[in-house]
């Protein structure tokens, strides 16, 4: 039960804030792992990555990108659909990672 405009968001950032901007380019990768219990999704570039002040503006609700609504909707969205929102590691030179789970619905 993946709700709407999830994933894509993640897409765009890496590929506007993570790889866009690199003369050799950059790589991407999208994964789907069902664990025990959940379902989990990283989206994962190599790109030129970021310190954890940004990673923290960027999940600050009351941040908004000027080129749209960035992570931080996506973020809330998750929060308050799934008690727990995105997951973002990154280091500078080296790529950003954003991850987060999707409890699988109790039967």
């Amino acid at each position: 039960l993946l709700p709407p405009l999830t994933i894509q968001p993640l897409i765009e950032n890496a590929v506007r804030h993570g790889i866009f901007n690199q003369v050799e380019g950059g790589t991407i990768q999208l994964r789907i792992t069902r664990q025990d219990g959940f379902t989990l999704f990283e989206v994962k570039d190599d790109g030129k990555g970021m310190e954890q002040e940004k990673i923290q503006q960027l999940l600050n609700l009351r941040m908004i990108d000027k080129n749209g609504i960035g992570l931080s909707n996506t973020n809330r969205r998750l929060t308050q659909m799934y008690g727990q929102g995105l997951s973002i590691h990154s280091k500078p030179g080296q790529g950003t990672t954003v991850s987060f789970v999707i409890p699988d619905p109790h039967e």
